[in-house]
């Protein structure tokens, strides 16, 4: 059964129904393999990782500038991300979505997908099995 909620800006840090959602799909998923689909703007990446296990940080640390999320989703495992036809090693073997500007959720047996204000996450299961790195 498919699960589409709209989520508040006003919501406090607690965890929301539809992020309720989405962590119990993800606690399905360990050792699976996903493909995240991140589209800001007119910008396209894709990620493929295999999922050893995943947080959902409430203090996540801010970068230098600012820039960053204090809620956010961490995806952790190894994998690769996709840009324009090349491929290079996930950067620390995790894969981190933001959550304060979260607008939406929608969670279905095979997809989860996350809007923020910045772009939509598009997380689907059953890519190929042949992340570098990943166990056999």
């Amino acid at each position: 059964m498919d699960k589409l909620w709209k989520t508040s800006s006003k919501e406090g840090a607690s965890m929301n129904p539809s992020l309720q959602d989405v962590t119990n799909w993800f606690n399905g998923k360990s050792n699976h393999t996903l493909m995240i689909e991140k589209e800001e703007e007119r910008d396209r990446d894709r990620v493929q990782l295999r999922l050893e296990h995943f947080d959902v940080s409430e203090h996540h640390n801010q970068s230098i500038d600012g820039y960053g999320d204090s809620r956010c989703l961490l995806l952790h495992g190894p994998g690769v991300v996709i840009t324009a036809g090349h491929e290079a090693p996930l950067p620390g073997d995790s894969f981190v979505i933001g959550l304060d500007d979260l607008t939406g959720t929608e969670v279905r047996e095979d997809q989860v997908v996350l809007l923020t204000e910045r772009g939509k996450y598009s997380i689907t299961t059953g890519a190929s099995p042949d992340v570098p790195g990943s166990p056999q």
